[in-house]
């Protein structure tokens, strides 16, 4: 079959599409992925499981030419190329994919990572959020299957469009990884603290301000932060205001490559989403797998998706993400515990062998059998 992966996300961290476009290839499948490119910038091609086409705007950064520069240009470039099966990634790609649907005969598959209709940037937006939702409603009429991340958002997803009958959920889990013992970690700080990591993008909703001020309350601890995004200068400034520069670090982005390494050598991972939307309230993030991959404990916040985990598998606590001192007492209580950790980490290691991409992938392959 010919499948075509569509992201108006640049490729380079998109862990959940390479898992896709691998498993994918391995069955013996053509596969393509189209992806934002940045302007004068220059790329190093991924590997051998899939063809990269990068589709440059100078609108990357974003609003509304971005996306409809972006959905032009998939248009004119698709038109032409034999599809059999259309893989959209989230909702911004799916005015291209509709487009293409009313002129070209192939299966759309609509992998929707969010609850978009739950989004946080549409709540100041109301015009914007009518827009897309129309959009949506549109094009959902040409889904042969629409994939999601998990069992609430999935439910959310069947009660807005009752008549989609093929709902699928397939979860961000990272293939199989063995962690070297005493592999060097470069990234992390020569410290004799614990080391109490985050991963992924500074965004509102993430419980990051509420951490940092937690972080500020415990001597044992060193906070590490990786990724970026809109809100790193609070960030830094609020690591400024009170005075713990010496017990927090801001290292950047990493390659997707070592996530789950660097994490490896962490002592506690940090996942403090909170229910400020239906999206946050009912995710299931790339990092919180990652850190169960890593073999590390695991601190969540108390909702319901984090917390079945947690308890069925074991590796760690659940908290309210919005109170700092219980979170400062949560992580003093762990990371003080040495039998307690080696025990969560244990767990974390036997929960990392069920999941796993390569235990979910079999979901997409039946997918794509089934759309033939």
């Amino acid at each position: 079959m010919n499948i075509c992966h569509l992201t108006i996300n640049t490729i380079e961290y998109e862990r959940r599409i390479k898992n896709q476009a691998e498993s994918s290839k391995k069955s013996g499948d053509s596969v393509w992925i189209v992806a934002l490119g940045k302007p004068g910038e220059t790329y190093e091609e991924q590997d051998d499981n899939f063809h990269l086409w990068r589709l440059i705007t100078p609108f990357y950064k974003g609003g509304p030419l971005k996306f409809i520069h972006y959905n032009l240009k998939v248009f004119f470039f698709l038109i032409f190329k034999p599809l059999e099966i259309l893989h959209c990634h989230d909702l911004w790609t799916i005015p291209a994919a509709y487009t293409l649907s009313l002129m070209k005969k192939f299966r759309l598959v609509y992998d929707a990572h969010e609850y978009f209709a739950g989004l946080e940037i549409f709540k100041k937006n109301k015009i914007r959020k009518k827009l897309w939702m129309l959009v949506e409603r549109v094009a959902i009429k040409h889904v042969d299957v629409l994939i999601t991340v998990s069992e609430p958002i999935a439910e959310l997803y069947a009660q807005k469009y009752p008549k989609l009958k093929n709902i699928e959920v397939i979860r961000n889990l990272p293939k199989q990884e063995v962690v070297p013992e005493n592999s060097h970690n470069s990234y992390f700080p020569v410290t004799d603290k614990k080391i109490v990591l985050f991963q992924g993008h500074f965004r509102p909703g993430r419980g990051l301000m509420q951490l940092i001020e937690a972080i500020s309350l415990i001597d044992e601890a060193y906070l590490v932060l990786i990724g970026g995004g809109e809100l790193e200068e609070e960030i830094r400034e609020k690591i400024k205001t009170l005075d713990i520069q010496n017990k927090v670090s801001l290292i950047g982005y990493l390659p997707m490559e070592h996530l789950i390494t660097t994490a490896a050598r962490a002592d506690l991972g940090i996942v403090l989403f909170e229910p400020t939307s239906l999206n946050y309230t009912y995710a299931l993030p790339n990092k919180f797998f990652e850190y169960i991959m890593a073999g590390i404990p695991v601190l969540a916040s108390n909702l319901e998706t984090f917390k079945d985990y947690i308890d069925k598998y074991k590796f760690g606590l659940t908290v309210d993400p919005h109170d700092i001192r219980a979170i400062a007492q949560a992580i003093k209580t762990m990371i003080s515990d040495e039998k307690q950790m080696k025990q969560w980490r244990e767990n974390a290691q036997r929960a990392s062998k069920i999941l796993n991409w390569d235990n979910e992938s079999h979901i997409l392959l039946k997918i794509y059998e089934q759309t033939k």
